[in-house]
């Protein structure tokens, strides 16, 4: 499951929790409070962690983001009995 650490009010951490939420994809948020400590393996806020991979900053996050959004493509593309012509012409 993916976990979603922001902190609140992060106009960043609003797009990314969007995004997550856009994609349909199963994922947590763990909203961190001033005062309280952050997971030992979190150097900074927001991040996200998938599979046991912590990604922080900017075009870290943004690459992470656009993975998931062809995973869930993929994903989405192969959950019926249809079959789609990618654009070389292969068929499934």
């Amino acid at each position: 499951m993916i976990t979603l650490y922001r902190s609140p009010n992060d106009s960043w951490a609003d797009e990314i929790e969007e995004a997550l939420d856009e994609m349909v994809i199963a994922h947590e948020t763990e909203t961190i409070d001033n005062g309280r400590s952050l997971p030992d393996d979190i150097p900074e806020l927001p991040a996200l962690r998938d599979e046991g991979e912590v990604v922080t900053g900017e075009a870290a996050l943004r690459d992470h983001l656009n993975h998931l959004r062809d995973l869930m493509a993929d994903w989405n593309r192969f959950q019926s009995d249809a079959c789609y012509v990618d654009d070389d012409g292969t068929v499934c």
